[in-house]
């Protein structure tokens, strides 16, 4: 995978933007293209769907778990069904938490610590086999943009640190859709680290949402190496920053990045060569391969809200 591009997070247009507006012209008409001519079907049980316009890192899969969480309190059995982003199967899968991110990818084997997730090329094949394993409802992890699926709800993800970058379409900035365009379709808003968006108004409604990272006693004393493989690598290295942490070194590598033996090494002696420790990221840390685990500190993030009980009314309106 490539590493996000700087221009697209840029306030002020760049030459790179301008010269691939051609390109993003050609990605707007296909997108056109595709929404039209996509066949709509429907499940047999509520869907929701969780998602944004955004390309990477504006904290989907973590929204997805705390949604299932409410949707648990609430009284519904929810299953996340995911494509399985990076990973090789092309059948259905329920997926166990042991199996290797290369078969499921490494979101999907992330939320099924904590969720049953199935992963599948045909998301209503996966819908069905859900269903027979007891799903009362649908959580679509990533799937604003897919356009054969009826949604009973669409819920968008906006991060205060992300926002909507530039405010282009790909390749030209990091949007997947026009803004205003992926405001229209969806319902519920979850605002992560912020309580307004400039592009939503009073009749929009927003949840506000925190995204708090939890640290042991025993690595807030140690000197510590950071790395990361996600969307947006800044947003977590900020959130360490912010912890005031004894932080040597940031290590920067692209989103979903494969770590190989070779890469860990490397990570090893910076580490021995500082007296420091490395952490990283839950998801980050299902891509490590299994004899380095041990030797990585992984840090935890959760979703919380103080205001759960007007969401639960919201979300009730719908399904």
């Amino acid at each position: 995978m490539l590493k996000a591009p700087k221009f697209w997070y840029d306030k002020k247009l760049s030459i790179y933007g301008l010269l691939l507006s051609p390109l993003s012209i050609l990605w707007a008409v296909g997108i056109f293209l595709k929404e039209k001519l996509t066949k709509i079907q429907k499940a047999d049980i509520p869907v929701i769907a969780v998602g944004s316009a955004i390309i990477g890192g504006s904290g989907k899969t973590p929204s997805v778990l705390f949604l299932c969480k409410e949707l648990m309190k609430m009284g519904y059995n929810p299953h996340i069904i995911s494509r399985g982003y990076g990973g090789t199967s092309s059948e259905i899968i329920k997926v166990n938490p042991d199996m290797n991110y290369t078969l499921v990818g490494d979101e999907a084997l992330m939320m099924s610590n904590y969720y049953p997730t199935w992963v599948s090329k045909n998301k209503f094949q996966a819908f069905r086999e859900a269903k027979k394993d007891g799903a009362d409802i649908l959580v679509l992890d990533d799937a604003l943009q897919s356009f054969n699926i009826h949604k009973d709800l669409s819920i968008y993800v906006y991060d205060s640190i992300q926002s909507f970058g530039n405010r282009l379409l790909v390749p030209s900035g990091p949007l997947r859709e026009t803004i205003k365009k992926v405001i229209k379709k969806s319902q519920i808003f979850f605002l992560i680290n912020t309580n307004t968006c400039e592009d939503l108004n009073q009749r929009h409604f927003k949840q506000v949402l925190n995204y708090k990272i939890s640290i042991n006693q025993e690595i807030k004393e140690k000197k510590l190496i950071a790395f990361a493989g996600l969307g947006f690598n800044k947003k977590f290295f900020e959130q360490l920053q912010n912890e005031n942490l004894n932080l040597v070194q940031l290590k920067d590598f692209p989103d979903h990045h494969q770590y190989t033996i070779d890469d860990m090494f490397m990570l090893l002696d910076e580490a021995n060569k500082h007296d420091a420790f490395l952490i990283t990221t839950e998801k980050d840390h299902t891509r490590i391969p299994s004899e380095f685990k041990s030797s990585v500190g992984i840090i935890y993030g959760e979703i919380t809200s103080d205001n759960q009980h007007h969401l639960a009314k919201e979300i009730e309106k719908y399904i």
